[in-house]
């Protein structure tokens, strides 16, 4: 009986810190556990706060726009550790926002999704490799500056 119970117990608590590796792989929430924006100021995804250990890069955010020209961006994200030959972590997620200027649209291949909580932003659906391509199209009219943000 007693080994039962501590069986049950030990499978518990794995469960439990299994739970912080598999809570976001579709996608980091809107918010983080600050109650901040997670795209402007990072996710805490798998840590009580923001962590620096993401390397986020963006390729093809045009310095300038066209109204309604479209433009492919690549967004790749690493862990830092790993980059550096340490044991880190090998998938990777991001969350990206045009603050409701443009428009996001993708490939189904490329497990990408509307992210939750703004209509806005888009996310990883499932955690992959690090590297994503996302098409944007600029607003119909000459918006002024926009502003993308992104956590990873």
């Amino acid at each position: 009986m007693v080994r039962s119970t501590k069986l049950v117990v030990a499978l518990c608590l794995v469960g439990l810190l299994a739970i912080p590796a598999f809570a976001n792989s579709g996608g980091p929430p809107y918010l983080n556990s600050d109650n901040q924006e997670t795209a402007k100021y990072g996710c805490t995804c798998h840590y009580s706060s923001p962590g620096d250990r993401a390397v986020v890069m963006a390729s093809g955010i045009p310095v300038m726009y066209e109204p309604d020209q479209s433009y492919e961006f690549v967004i790749t994200v690493a862990d830092s550790v790993t980059l550096a030959g340490a044991d880190g972590n090998t998938k990777a997620g991001f969350l990206l926002t045009d603050n409701g200027a443009g428009n996001f649209s993708w490939d189904d291949s490329q497990e990408i999704r509307e992210a939750d909580g703004d209509p806005n932003a888009v996310s990883h659906s499932e955690t992959g490799d690090g590297v994503w391509t996302i098409s944007w199209t600029a607003p119909s009219s000459d918006s002024g500056t926009i502003l993308f943000s992104i956590a990873g």
